[in-house]
């Protein structure tokens, strides 16, 4: 028996990092290839001497630059020691622009050295994947996360007033399969509810 689940959880962890590689490989296929080969064509006949032609490079490489440190941002390693909190408001803050504003209730309320690692590594992976959605799809310049715990659970409640996303959008769905999967390997609960013009509400319940 012993040996048995031995042998499961490593191969569990092979299928959890097989997946994790390929989900990288899909993003970075989705997002970036494309773009580079419109930027190297760009480039090759281009008269870069130009100041138009120079700024638009220059500004198809910063969209590069943007989108390989997101990809990467969102596969670094999570911080999950006391300053965990902290890193959790950086995030965050990260997607806070002139034009989207952020409200946070009851942060402080979550006993963040109560929770465990993979809790804690699953909230910020899945808010930073619902904050990226947001930036990409919603249009919203208001987004409101509200934190709370009661009788040994975790409640996080995700709001934003931005246009819905169309549950069809393909891009969309598969950033919200990972949502879901993240939250369903920690027995946590999940109830999404996104129509057009009337925002994006995701309700979380995990145990404490």
């Amino acid at each position: 028996m012993y040996f048995h689940l031995k042998s499961k959880s490593r191969k569990q962890k092979d299928a959890a990092i097989f997946d994790s590689e390929i989900r990288i490989s899909k993003k970075l296929s989705d997002e970036l290839t494309h773009d580079i080969y419109q930027t190297l064509t760009f480039a090759k006949n281009s008269d870069l001497e130009k100041d138009d032609n120079k700024e638009n490079l220059l500004s198809n490489l910063d969209l590069i630059y943007s989108k390989t440190r997101t990809i990467s941002k969102e596969n670094s390693p999570v911080i999950i020691d006391k300053n965990y909190p902290a890193a959790l408001k950086e995030m965050i803050s990260g997607f806070q622009t002139s034009e989207i504003n952020f409200i946070l209730n009851g942060f402080d309320s979550i006993l963040c050295t109560k929770i465990d690692k993979n809790k804690k590594i699953t909230i910020y992976r899945v808010l930073h994947e619902l904050l990226l959605n947001m930036k990409k799809h919603s249009n919203a310049s208001l987004v409101v996360i509200n934190f709370s715990t009661a009788n040994n659970y975790i409640f996080i409640n995700y709001m934003d007033n931005g246009k819905g996303i169309h549950i069809d959008d393909l891009s969309f769905k598969n950033g919200l399969k990972n949502v879901e999967n993240r939250i369903l390997n920690i027995k946590g609960e999940i109830n999404i509810n996104s129509r057009s013009d009337m925002g994006f509400k995701v309700f979380i319940k995990l145990i404490l």
